[in-house]
């Protein structure tokens, strides 16, 4: 019976020829049919780097494929289609070895080993990072000699210089003095005392609008920017005739794969001169410069500053409120009232068809936090909904206490692998340097790493271990207490004291239920209407929904009641009080009905309605 083939294909950026995927795909196909294997699939990744894994839509299609168990073989050309990155290529290849997936590679014609994944991919990994160094050496010497390393900023454009063989010469740039007055202008006007947002309502509003960089229309952002970062047009020192590179790094984030700009010692900078490029005259980006200081000792003496630093929020709906015209956020304005943040910057709004938002509705701080706040119901949490909520708990406590027995099997092999790749990579550098090879830096590394990993996995042992001695308790919750946590928080705000550090740790009370809060207009003008979205809106339409049930259910009743009557049916007292109470039966289920509901939208399951008017 032929065996089944899915075959994966990369290439890494899209100044990459694209004919590479579909030459890949031929020489997979080729060996399939010599090899007599059936080709189920073909995947594919464009343009995607081989150090990432998450955001390659193709690999992962492959690792859900092979989750089926009907594949017995993943084929591609070479190792390094699959996974450039050493923690990848280790993951993969285990899912792999799970269901029983055999990798191939055109390249070798066979089956690829373990080990020999593992040096191949900690070999791409070395070749990434001596490139890397490579690039950045490269591009220091480039801004030691007065030439740009990056991209174009606003006011310059590409100078175009030959060498002696015919070649443009990279990294030169002269000065576009159409944009170059703008700059002037915006330094001017801002060490006048201008501010950033006033800047960009102008430019935006000129007639013909002046396009801002990159052609983008202008944003007070964009002007401020950030000093210590360089970024922003009032922070470029390209524009005194300095050209800083190396000001900041990129690290990639291994959870999210996304990069993340960290700013370098100054020492690590490197700074070129090319006075060609000045646009601004030292007397003018001195001001401009003290103007940015006073700025900023003027904010950190307030407690805005100190509290956005503690990363926690101001007040209890910060940050959780919408403009229902613009989409954009609702912020504190002047007088502690909220407004739509893009109507107050001016700032043009492409779905809106380039024109400013028109909400110019603002809410008092205060009302709109009390009107929030009476929406809570009373007994948000009865006793029979504690007692749910806490069964529930626990059941997914015990599970947990089970899951973590079952993982001292995984971490005990995973600690014995661990150990055997320790010694075929040491092995690997004896078998070199006996051979008289260089050394491979990476080797060195993955040795490290593989250490911290298997110190990690015992650490974590342990704790599997200490917790298993450890007796279980329940987990225990009163009803009374957490309600009363609600309404203490809401008396609080109501009084004026959630500016209070004891009442913002309370915060997530409101703000767990709470996904936002869409504002708007009402009808007459004269005041807003509000949308609450997320587990509290769920739980007020249960309440409403049951509410208009049970109101139908008891008309009903009083109807068929009253016909009885009529009929003849009900006779003596005895029958009456047997139809109520038979009635009664009835509502009760239904209501108990409701209070299952309600626990598991408070829970964080159940149904999820858009929206709840307030």
């Amino acid at each position: 019976m032929p065996k089944n083939v899915i075959f994966y294909a990369r290439y890494s950026t899209d100044r990459q020829d694209e004919q590479s995927i579909e030459t890949q795909i031929e020489l997979g196909r080729a060996l399939a049919a010599e090899r007599g294997w059936n080709l189920v699939e073909i995947y594919e990744d464009r343009a995607v780097s081989g150090t990432k894994l998450k955001s390659r839509p193709g690999i992962q299609q492959v690792l859900r494929r092979i989750r089926q168990r009907d594949v017995d073989i993943l084929l591609c050309v070479s190792v390094d289609r699959i996974s450039r990155d050493m923690e990848h290529s280790s993951g993969i290849l285990k899912q792999l070895r799970h269901y029983r997936v055999e990798l191939w590679t055109v390249q070798a014609k066979a089956p690829v080993a373990d080990i020999e994944l593992g040096l191949r991919s900690i070999i791409s990994h070395d070749m990434i990072e001596q490139t890397r160094y490579r690039t950045r050496e490269g591009m220091k010497t480039t801004v030691r000699k007065g030439k740009a390393a990056g991209g174009i900023a606003y006011g310059y454009r590409i100078k175009l210089e030959y060498d002696a063989k015919g070649d443009r010469v990279p990294g030169m740039r002269e000065i576009n003095e159409e944009e170059a007055e703008i700059v002037r202008w915006i330094y001017q006007q801002y060490a006048l005392g201008r501010s950033p947002k006033e800047l960009a309502v102008d430019l935006n509003n000129r007639m013909p609008p002046v396009p801002g960089p990159k052609g983008a229309k202008w944003r007070d952002t964009a002007i401020r920017g950030h000093r210590d970062r360089g970024a922003g047009i009032l922070n470029n020192e390209t524009y005194i005739g300095r050209i800083v590179y190396n000001r900041r790094r990129f690290d990639k984030n291994p959870e999210t794969e996304s990069r993340e700009a960290r700013l370098n010692d100054r020492s690590e900078w490197v700074v070129g001169e090319a006075p060609e490029l000045r646009i601004v005259d030292d007397e003018l980006w001195t001001r401009v410069k003290r103007r940015q200081m006073e700025v900023e000792a003027s904010f950190s003496q307030t407690t805005t500053n100190r509290l956005n630093r503690a990363h926690r929020p101001q007040y209890v709906l910060s940050g959780l409120l919408e403009c229902a015209h613009c989409a954009g956020p609702y912020a504190v304005m002047a007088k502690d009232r909220y407004g739509c943040t893009n109507r107050q910057k001016k700032l043009p709004i492409d779905h809106l068809g380039n024109i400013v938002c028109t909400n110019s509705k603002t809410i008092a701080r205060q009302e709109l936090e009390q009107r929030v706040l009476d929406a809570i119901p009373d007994n948000l949490l009865s006793t029979e909904q504690i007692t749910t909520i806490q069964d529930r708990v626990n059941k997914q406590m015990a599970a947990s206490r089970k899951a973590g027995e079952r993982s001292k099997d995984k971490l005990e092999a995973g600690l014995r692998e661990a150990t055997r790749k320790q010694e075929a990579i040491a092995n690997q550098i004896t078998e070199r340097l006996l051979a008289g090879q260089p050394k491979i830096d990476a080797f060195d590394r993955m040795l490290d790493e593989l250490q911290k990993q298997c110190e990690a996995m015992r650490q974590e042992l342990d704790h599997v271990s200490a917790r298993k001695k450890a007796a279980f308790k329940p987990f225990t919750l009163n009803p009374s207490m957490c309600n009363l946590m609600t309404k203490a928080l809401t008396m609080a705000v109501r009084a004026g004291n959630s500016e209070c550090d004891a009442v913002k740790e309370q915060f997530n009370i409101v703000r767990e239920l709470v996904q936002k809060v869409v504002i708007a207009p009402s009808p007459d003008g004269k005041s807003a209407d509000l949308t609450i979205h997320g587990r509290l809106a769920s739980i007020l339409a249960s309440m409403k929904a049951f509410h208009e049930h049970s109101k139908a259910m008891r008309a009903d009743f009083v109807d068929d009641y009253a016909q009885r009557l009529k009929d003849g049916e009900l006779k003596g007292q005895k029958a009456k009080l047997d139809f109520v109470a038979r009635f009664r039966s009835v509502l009760a289920e239904e209501e108990a009905d409701w209070k299952r509901l309600q626990v598991s939208v408070v829970a964080g399951a159940g149904f999820e309605p858009a929206a709840f008017r307030l």
